[in-house]
C-alpha cells in the first residue's frame, strides 16, 4: 500500500473554512440606564470579598468585591433577562440540558490592583459543579478603567471580550478565562452561571 504525499489533504467535512465558535456575544443586552441601575444597586448592597468557588479565598488568584443580587420583586426585571440571554445563547450555540439558576446573580468590582487569573467556572460541589453556561455582562463604560479586560481562551488563542457597556458574553463555564489586573478606575459587572445535569 502506498504512502499518502505530503500534499494529501482529509476530504473536505461540514463547516469547512468556518472558523469554530465558543461563544456568543450580545451588544446592547442591557441599556445604559439598566446598567446604571445595576451600578447604583452595587452600591446599595452588602458587599464582600470576592472568593472562588466553594468558599476559598486567595489574594493571588482573586481580588475583586461583589454583592448577590436578592430575589426581590423589584429586581424581577434583571432575572428575566439574564434567563431571556441564556435561552438564546442555548438556542444559538450550546445545546445544553439546562435546569435553570441554582445562584444569585452577582455584581462584581474590580478596583486598582484587582485581577481574577485564569480559572474555569465550573468547580466542586453539589452547585459549582452543576454550572454549564457562564453568563458577563459589562456594566462600567469602556473609559470609565484601564486593565481589566474579560479574556477567554477556548482554544490557545485568548480573546478579548468586548468592553461596549451592556454586552453580555455567553461561554460555557468549562472555558478558561480571567480579568486582567485593572490598572485604573473600575469595572463592574453582572455574573450568572446556569445549571444543568452532568455532560454525558
Amino acid at each position: 500500500m502506498a504512502l499518502a504525499s505530503a500534499s494529501w489533504q482529509p476530504p473536505s467535512g461540514t463547516g469547512r473554512g468556518k472558523p469554530p465558535q465558543y461563544w456568543c456575544v450580545y451588544p446592547h443586552a442591557f441599556s445604559d440606564d439598566e446598567c446604571e441601575r445595576l451600578v447604583a444597586l452595587f452600591a446599595d448592597l452588602d458587599q464582600s470579598d470576592g472568593g472562588l468557588v466553594v468558599d476559598r479565598f486567595d489574594h493571588n488568584v482573586r481580588k475583586s468585591t461583589l454583592v448577590w443580587i436578592p430575589d426581590r420583586d423589584d429586581l424581577d426585571w434583571v432575572h428575566a433577562r439574564m434567563t431571556r440571554l441564556a435561552a438564546d445563547a442555548n438556542r444559538d450555540l450550546f445545546r445544553y440540558a439546562l435546569d435553570g439558576f441554582e445562584e444569585q446573580l452577582q455584581l462584581a468590582a474590580y478596583g486598582p490592583g484587582h485581577h481574577y487569573d485564569w480559572h474555569i467556572d465550573r468547580g466542586r460541589g453539589p452547585v459549582a459543579g452543576r454550572r454549564k453556561l457562564t453568563l458577563s455582562v459589562q456594566l462600567s463604560a469602556p473609559e470609565a478603567y484601564v486593565g481589566g479586560e474579560l479574556e477567554l481562551n477556548a482554544d490557545g488563542r485568548p480573546f478579548q471580550a468586548p468592553k461596549e457597556r451592556g454586552t453580555a458574553v455567553a461561554f460555557a463555564a468549562t472555558t478558561l478565562h480571567r480579568v486582567a489586573p485593572v490598572v485604573g478606575g473600575l469595572r463592574q459587572s453582572l455574573v450568572a452561571w446556569i445549571h444543568g445535569p452532568d455532560f454525558v
